[in-house]
């Protein structure tokens, strides 16, 4: 008697070629399997998921402020070079804090809105301008709080060529300076302080930037750029781009070689002459909103914002109330970047310290902290996710079962497969794992869902047959 001869199927092995960048804004048939269709919590730039950024809290920062700044001053006691660490907490008082002794002395006993700040030498004494939303122009010796009556009430502020250059909301189309090498002088005369005024389509202004040799304002649809090298007679100013979109201002930052800033209709960079989109692939991720915070720090440009992910799920800060609920962090030289997602930051200032340490200060949900690179929100794990576009293998007639997946993996996760109408949720061991599937389908995601903190994953590889 004959034997019955069952056909078994061919099977298939696909390798995911590396974890690969975000891609938001293009339909899934045309990207690879390795692009993330969502990712958010992890380091992908590697090619493997690593922890993504987090916020910690650090020695150097009190707990509660919510705004902070390092003040380096000369001592006439010691012979060198000291620090103050000042800060504003969420009531608005501005205070120093002693790194030894963890004690805080009042610069202030009355709330002053949010403030900003540049250490400057003026009259051979170091202090530090303080720029304060609503008030004229500050300055802090570290003894002594002086506010100057006869400046403009104060927006935004660049030093450049040794004047003072500031924005006003009272008066905002017009961009005032100061006396040349006295930032406190703003008797307006042709050896003194003045202003320029700006009235065309680009709107009002908000921001001024000093870049290489020249002052750039960033208004409401445009960027003007004054030159204003000492005598102001001489001063220019030419109209270098305008745009439909909403630039916004908190958004700004000098990143080394440009200008990296977000409007409503995207991100830009700005080399001084020419404005280029970046990052086209996250449009629809980031959201239009004026509720952003910037800086730049270690070559890289970070970027809290609202975004808009679209998965109904509550990671970190969205389980209350926030303003901005994601972090991207951008790599200028290479173009890579991250994107974290549950933080609701709405200060960053990067801060360097006599002893050669440097971090990027950051208020998180109303606490002080800096940025890491753990993956975690003060202690608390970040729930991290990767997901790929929807792929078919390039079968589409055909079903598919999916036999297994091998990880390579140091740490606990989940990989989902997901067809659309149904789901399957195997969970992975750390070590290189086979795990069993069995999922059929014509076509499905890929997704893969870790705890965060420190963490190694690999690229898979996928066992199906068709």
């Amino acid at each position: 008697m004959a034997r019955l001869k069952i056909p078994r199927q061919q099977r298939y092995r696909k390798r995911v070629g590396g974890f690969a960048r975000i891609d938001v804004k293009h339909d899934d048939s045309v990207l690879a399997l390795e692009t993330a269709a969502e990712c958010y919590n992890f380091d992908f730039t590697s090619g493997a998921l690593r922890s993504g950024v987090g916020v910690e809290y650090c020695d150097y920062v009190p707990r509660n402020s919510t705004r902070y700044w390092v003040y380096r001053y000369y001592s006439e006691t010691s012979g060198e070079y000291v620090e103050q660490y000042i800060y504003q907490n969420k009531h608005g008082l501005a205070m120093v804090y002693d790194y030894d002794t963890k004690k805080t002395t009042y610069i202030s006993g009355l709330p002053l809105p949010d403030m900003r700040a540049i250490n400057y030498r003026l009259n051979s004494k170091d202090v530090l301008l303080l720029s304060v939303t609503g008030r004229r122009l500050l300055t802090w010796d570290g003894k002594l709080l002086k506010e100057y009556a006869d400046s403009p009430v104060i927006s935004s502020m660049a030093l450049h060529y040794e004047r003072l250059f500031v924005t006003s909301s009272q008066e905002p189309t017009k961009v005032f300076f100061s006396d040349d090498l006295d930032p406190t002088n703003w008797s307006v005369g042709t050896d003194s302080g003045g202003f320029i005024e700006l009235l065309d389509e680009r709107g009002m202004l908000n921001k001024v930037v000093s870049f290489g040799n020249y002052l750039y304002i960033f208004r409401d649809h445009g960027i003007s750029r004054v030159t204003a090298f000492g005598d102001q007679s001489e001063f220019s100013v030419l109209n270098l781009f305008v745009t439909a979109g909403r630039i916004y201002p908190s958004s700004i930052a000098t990143c080394g070689t440009c200008i990296i800033f977000l409007a409503s209709d995207g991100l830009y960079a700005f080399d001084g002459y020419d404005c280029a989109r970046i990052l086209q692939n996250l449009d629809g991720l980031i959201e239009p909103s004026s509720a952003t915070e910037s800086a730049f720090c270690n070559g890289k440009y970070y970027l809290s914002c609202r975004m808009n992910f679209k998965d109904g799920k509550t990671v970190g800060c969205e389980s209350g109330e926030f303003n901005c609920n994601g972090l991207l962090v951008y790599n200028v030289a290479n173009g890579e970047y991250t994107v974290a997602r549950g933080l609701d930051i709405s200060y960053l200032e990067p801060c360097t310290l006599n002893n050669g340490g440097d971090f990027l200060m950051c208020c998180e949900s109303g606490k002080g902290g800096i940025i890491s690179s753990d993956g975690k929100r003060f202690g608390e794990e970040l729930p991290a996710h990767w997901q790929s576009p929807v792929t078919d293998f390039g079968l589409p007639d055909r079903n598919k079962a999916i036999r297994e997946i091998y990880v390579d993996t140091d740490t606990p996760l989940t990989v989902t497969f997901d067809s659309g109408r149904k789901k399957k949720t195997v969970n992975i061991k750390p070590t290189n794992t086979r795990a069993r599937v069995n999922f059929n389908c014509k076509s499905m995601a890929v997704a893969v869902d870790g705890s965060g903190g420190e963490c190694c994953i690999k690229a898979p590889t996928i066992i199906y047959s068709s």
